[in-house]
């Protein structure tokens, strides 16, 4: 009884490790407006200062956030797998997949 107790408690913490890394979306702000997205070349310029976040939509997997200031651009180049933000390489979680549509979200602060 205590090993299949055991058992259980693994594969269901397996489990809900697993749907919370798959949650992509929804380390997202419900309140984060979708900028622009696509496949190929992104680009955005602020509107106004705030986080900013880049989704890959394929996997549902957040591969970026940061802070953006009014008048700052962000690109994604997924052929490149980079992320520039103010005319920086920014390091992102996970490697960008050229075949992959990229959304990019943005929440103003203030």
């Amino acid at each position: 009884m205590s090993f299949c107790f055991s058992v259980r408690w693994c594969v269901g913490s397996a489990l809900v490790l697993a749907a919370v890394g798959c949650a992509g979306r929804k380390t997202i702000p419900a309140d984060a407006k979708d900028e622009v997205n696509g496949s190929g070349i992104i680009f955005w310029t602020a509107t106004d200062s705030g986080n900013v976040y880049v989704l890959d939509a394929d996997k549902n997997k957040k591969v970026f956030q940061g802070h953006i200031r009014k008048g700052e651009q962000i690109s994604v180049d997924p052929a490149q797998d980079r992320v520039r933000l103010a005319g920086d390489n920014v390091d992102h979680s996970d490697a960008l997949k050229p075949d992959h549509r990229y959304h990019v979200y943005f929440k103003p602060t203030g």
